[in-house]
């Protein structure tokens, strides 16, 4: 008998008419499972009939569960974990960017240029070069690119390739001449068209004036839009990431969703967090939030306070180090105010739940004053407000977190990407509540943990790398950048887990390898909890099981 489980009792719910039971569909069995669930931290074997998990225990009392047709996986004392739960991601974007140009490791400005001519070679006329990921400040000499630079690489194709934070990004001279923006262009409100020193645009476009190029785009044809879906989800089933949390997808990805969800072929969950001027304007207030299905939910709206620290578009208290001209902006969705207040109480009343990007302490503050303003006018209820992000706080905003019971959803990664720079935008002060994990714990407030992908990897490793060592990408801090806010390996896999589970109130659904709940587990090739996490990049996904389906095995 494992030391993992108690000797079982004569008549136990789990002998009680084993002989009538329906075989389970599938066990794994000798693992070393972590339940996340705190009546039974750990166990051996998961019995799996139909989507749902029926039995979680010891090798022979999970065996119990085993008929002629039972598939079993002997994880041979592997790890086994709930599904991951990326609680933050833009899933068809992702898809695209597994297709376009990737710029990630980029590491010089030669590179860059030599990538997006390669692209162009391959690019065919009348279609763009599309994708991005770059970030100048990993280059020896650090500055922003310009379209003069790729404009001899790209004759004839025209090109916008965002920066790796989303909120900058770069077109060539083609692309501007498609979207009208010379030098009489004006900035738009929560944007700016970054300009050389004789008033001529440099294709850097921030924040809401990449829409001024983005809307000449072609339309994404609905071929090239299923496959960026269907290969966003074999990428995902192949780190382990079973639910996903979709920011600001297109009326068309819904719909694709939808349509893929009623075939059966949607193998990764869904909770779906359309940009709420969108919603409001297709849909007004006739769309509630609902159960939807276990596959495919939808019931958030996303919204925009300011940019990204990368582009000096966070919205701040104080100046920038390196740019005391701006404390950056606030998004035109934010102005005027009482617009967009009506919205967000429309939206309350729908029954909506709001997820607010918020970076800057600023933004993060003008975001808390929004759902307290709404908590005080409407009628009490459980909205599990969430902050996207919350990466700079104020330090006297956290017990507002907690008192509002607002979720902090973060992605660790970005703490270790920035980390290498941040300082030098926000000076050593602010940098004691950024990025602030162990903070948040501390004062009791949810964390959900997530990518961002695909401004970050969807990897769940580089994740869990990422929140317990807090080591930067530039290896100049192997004991962790503010290292006082790592979070422990069991903390980080909890907020990746239950947490996300949480933050899209799904903590009954899924979360926890618990009878009941859906049969999403992810099969590692080693134990985490025991690992070096300097070797957690190097940890495989075996199995991915989705609703007692495996949609991964490694080969």
């Amino acid at each position: 008998m494992s030391r993992l489980s108690p000797k079982r009792k004569p008549g136990s719910p789990l002998e009680a008419g084993a002989s009538m039971r329906p075989p389970a569909d599938l066990i794994v069995t000798r693992a070393v499972v972590w339940t996340g669930d705190g009546r039974r931290p750990e166990a051996e074997a998961v019995a799996v009939r139909d989507d749902r998990i029926v039995a979680v225990g010891d090798t022979a009392d999970v065996g119990a569960w085993r008929g002629q047709h039972t598939r079993v996986i002997d994880a041979a004392g592997r790890l086994l974990l709930p599904g991951f739960n990326d609680a933050h991601v833009h899933f068809t974007e992702g898809g695209l960017q597994l297709e376009n140009v990737d710029l990630k490791e980029a590491g010089t400005a030669d590179e860059f240029v030599r990538r997006v001519g390669a692209q162009a070679e391959h690019t065919r006329q009348g279609d763009w070069v599309l994708g991005g990921g770059w970030d100048e400040k990993r280059w020896a000499h650090p500055e922003l690119p310009s379209r003069h630079w790729i404009d001899p690489v790209t004759p004839g194709i025209p090109v916008l390739i965002h920066r790796c934070d989303m909120h900058s990004a770069l077109a060539n001279s083609l692309a501007l001449q498609l979207a009208g923006i010379t030098s009489a262009t004006p900035d738009p409100v929560g944007g700016a068209i970054v300009r050389n020193h004789a008033g001529e645009p440099t294709g850097i476009l921030k924040d809401a004036a990449i829409g001024l190029a983005a809307r000449v785009l072609p339309p994404m044809t609905a071929e090239r839009r299923l496959r960026a879906v269907k290969r966003a989800c074999g990428h995902a089933a192949s780190v382990g990431v079973t639910s996903v949390q979709d920011m600001c997808p297109a009326s068309a990805d819904q719909a694709l969703y939808l349509e893929l969800a009623e075939r059966g072929e949607l193998i990764t969950r869904m909770y779906v967090a359309p940009l709420e001027t969108e919603w409001v304007k297709e849909s007004g207030a006739g769309i509630r939030r609902g159960p939807g299905t276990p596959v495919l939910r939808f019931g958030a709206l996303k919204g925009f306070t300011d940019g990204s620290l990368g582009s000096a578009t966070a919205y701040f208290f104080d100046p920038y180090c390196d740019a005391p001209d701006t404390r950056g902006l606030l998004t035109d969705e934010m102005q005027p105010h009482e617009d967009l207040v009506a919205r967000l109480r429309a939206a309350d009343e729908a029954g909506m739940q709001l997820c607010w990007h918020a970076i800057g302490d600023r933004a993060v503050s003008l975001t808390l004053d929004l759902f307290d303003e709404i908590e005080r006018t409407r009628p009490r209820r459980e909205r599990r407000f969430r902050v996207e992000h919350a990466q700079h706080v104020a330090a006297q905003d956290f017990e507002r977190f907690a008192r509002l019971d607002v979720i902090a959803s973060v992605q660790p990664y970005h703490a270790i990407d920035d980390g290498c720079w941040a300082e030098q935008r926000v000076g050593v002060d602010r940098l004691h509540t950024s990025y602030p994990y162990r903070t948040f714990l501390d004062n009791r407030v949810r964390l959900a943990l997530g990518t961002d992908w695909c401004v970050a990897p969807l990897d769940p490793m580089l994740t869990l790398y990422a929140a317990t060592t807090r080591a930067t990408l530039d290896g100049k801090n192997p004991q962790g950048w503010l290292p006082e806010q790592r979070l422990s390996m069991t903390e980080a896999v909890s907020a990746y887990t239950a947490g996300s589970a949480y933050a899209e109130f799904q903590e009954q659904e899924k979360g926890s390898i618990s009878v009941g709940k859906l049969a999403d587990l992810v099969l590692l090739s080693d134990d985490i909890f025991k690992l070096d996490p300097c070797r957690l990049r190097d940890v495989r996904v075996e199995f991915t099981i989705m609703g007692g389906k495996v949609v991964y095995q490694a080969a």
